[in-house]
């Protein structure tokens, strides 16, 4: 079972009752890393050879200078994936924040946020400010009214999650359950969450209650505009498209539909693995020696025995003189 991803109350008028959000789907795709592939060999090219210069003969063409021997049935055999690997190595490469204006490279904490507000024009923002917009997660999710399941356009859907009820609270989402399924009605509800506050919708399914976070108004776009008022057909028309569509009709089962290029990139990863890359080896940090224990203690008592020495030792007097250099008076230029 996935791991809950929020857990708390549902409150609906008076009702309370404890439950959890599990995420429900998730988009599975193969994710690749960057590598920088450089060049380890020469490869010898056709220029890396003299040609030998000599008369044609009935077998060969002469061009410029240059003998083509007559083609044979003889094929050069095709370079193996081994041997195309092995002519470059490889290291994994980091990405590296630069100033567009300085080009130097940005520590993180020297990143800031800036609303771009026309071409090249940004006003800068105050993290603080970013952080105390930020809605608080809620412990509750809240409940305000019930609508018919036809009322809302699933293009409004946005994330799914699982409702699960936590102890204490089976008999209460049971019930609800069940009313939501008897009514035919879904919930619309509210939740703060991943520092936003979310529009949920609590759908009941065979199992269990499910949670769709949903799109603002201001975020679905609008339908394009199509002209069919003056669109015109026949009753005869209809019940063939009619006839159409109940020809093709069946039940809908996800697990018929794979994902044909996921598999696709899963074959050639499994094809690859056998095959290892040559890297590049990583720069080893310089590790300091550690110190000698035992000469340190040895240098340790060299310089108190030479302290205490230097302390017994007497001390020379030092001859103040007595006599002040005497300065020659300049005499006066008339």
């Amino acid at each position: 079972m996935p791991s809950a991803v929020w857990s708390g109350h549902l409150h609906f008028g008076l009702v309370v009752m404890p439950v959890r959000l599990l995420v429900a789907a998730r988009t599975k795709a193969t994710r690749f890393r960057r590598l920088h592939r450089k060049p380890v060999n020469h490869l010898p090219s056709a220029t890396d050879f003299p040609s030998s210069a000599g008369e044609p003969d009935d077998n060969s063409d002469f061009k410029d200078g240059v003998r083509l021997e007559a083609r044979s049935d003889f094929e050069e055999p095709e370079e193996t994936n081994d041997e195309r690997l092995a002519h470059y190595r490889y290291s994994p490469v980091r990405q590296v924040l630069q100033s567009e204006g300085t080009g130097e490279e940005i520590r993180p904490d020297e990143l800031a946020k800036g609303y771009e507000f026309a071409p090249g024009e940004f006003a800068a923002i105050d993290p603080e400010a970013i952080r105390a917009a930020a809605v608080e997660t809620s412990d509750t999710i809240d409940v305000f009214h019930f609508v018919k399941a036809t009322d809302v356009d699933p293009i409004y859907f946005e994330r799914s999650f699982y409702v699960a009820p936590d102890s204490g609270g089976e008999k209460v989402y049971a019930l609800l359950l069940e009313a939501m399924r008897k009514e035919a009605c879904i919930g619309i509800a509210r939740i703060g969450m991943h520092r936003r506050e979310h529009m949920l919708i609590l759908r009941p399914s065979e199992d269990c209650l499910v949670a769709h976070t949903m799109f603002y108004a201001n975020e679905v776009r609008p339908a394009p505009r199509i002209e069919s008022e003056h669109v015109s057909f026949s009753d005869k028309e209809l019940s063939m498209a009619t006839a159409l569509i109940k020809g093709y009709a069946g039940e809908f089962d996800p697990t018929k539909f794979k994902d044909l290029y996921q598999e696709r990139i899963r074959k050639i990863i499994d094809a690859e693995v056998c095959n290892r890359i040559q890297m590049f080896p990583r720069p080893q940090k310089q590790v300091k020696a550690a110190p000698d224990l035992m000469e340190q203690i040895r240098l340790s008592l060299a310089q108190i025995e030479s302290k205490k020495s230097d302390a017994k030792s007497p001390k020379k007097p030092v001859r103040k003189s007595t006599t002040a250099a005497r300065k020659k008076p300049q005499r006066e230029r008339a």
